[in-house]
């Protein structure tokens, strides 16, 4: 019966120095999962033509939060010389017709001078393709102004 006990304690000590074990793994893929790599560990660029840039590729992935993420919380929409959208106006019209209907630019060339972008290639969405011809302001590294020019 003594051994038996025995037995059943070293059991048990082997047991817990297995899951002690398994927790300090875990916990070690943890942290270095979660630790930057390469160069995300730098600021993203502020640069009219990288921010662009940014947006192309989130538009592509149809990455919602990035999409958003881009633009200035007052920033403005508008088509040729029509009235723009501004502010919450702007992020509905972002969701609608950009993020929902998956819109993006395929082909896109980008011509900068200074904070302006004109973006040019082929937009599609769902239901919809056009040629693009989209002039866009970014200050702060935010884009303030979309207009689509036709």
């Amino acid at each position: 019966m003594k051994q038996l006990t025995i037995f059943r304690m070293f059991s048990l000590l082997a047991t817990l120095a297995l899951v002690a074990m398994l927790t300090a793994t875990i916990s070690m893929s943890t942290v270095q999962a979660s630790e930057p790599q390469g160069e995300s560990d730098q600021a993203p660029s502020t640069e009219p033509r990288a921010v662009v840039t940014a947006l192309i590729d989130a538009m592509q992935a149809n990455d919602a939060e990035r999409i958003r993420s881009l633009f200035d919380a007052n920033a403005s929409q508008a088509y040729g010389d029509g009235p723009a959208k501004s502010g919450a106006a702007f992020f509905s019209w972002l969701d609608s017709d950009i993020i929902n209907r998956q819109g993006r630019v395929e082909n896109a060339q980008l011509a900068v001078d200074g904070n302006q972008v004109v973006v040019t290639g082929q937009y599609r969405s769902r239901g919809y393709t056009s040629a693009a011809n989209f002039l866009m302001t970014v200050e702060n590294g935010r884009i303030t102004s979309w207009r689509m020019r036709y």
